[in-house]
């Protein structure tokens, strides 16, 4: 029986459970939420909130039109450095709720 390491164990008890994609899936959500403040200013953040994720899709719900407008013309460049935080592509596209 070759040896396996603490990590390799963990990620597979933790995908046999399905726990994984919901950490994962908080994660991303926290992330997003945190790249608002910074890429859109503190003040987005009352107006722009991250509230689902799931196979790729991240939905952010938006108050401000004028705001949804700036989200949605940044797009690429938001999922670009949200891909970027994590070793993998977790978004693929955004989906707006207002």
């Amino acid at each position: 029986m070759p040896w396996q390491s603490l990590k390799d164990i963990a990620n597979t008890s933790l995908d046999n459970k399905g726990i994984k994609k919901k950490v994962q899936g908080s994660l991303v959500i926290s992330q997003a939420n945190d790249i608002i403040g910074n890429f859109f200013g503190e003040q987005a953040k009352a107006r722009a909130r991250a509230v689902y994720w799931r196979d790729g899709v991240l939905t952010i719900a938006v108050l401000n039109s004028d705001l949804f407008a700036e989200i949605e013309s940044q797009e690429e460049q938001f999922i670009r450095i949200l891909n970027n935080r994590f070793s993998e592509i977790v978004v693929y596209t955004l989906r707006f709720l207002r």
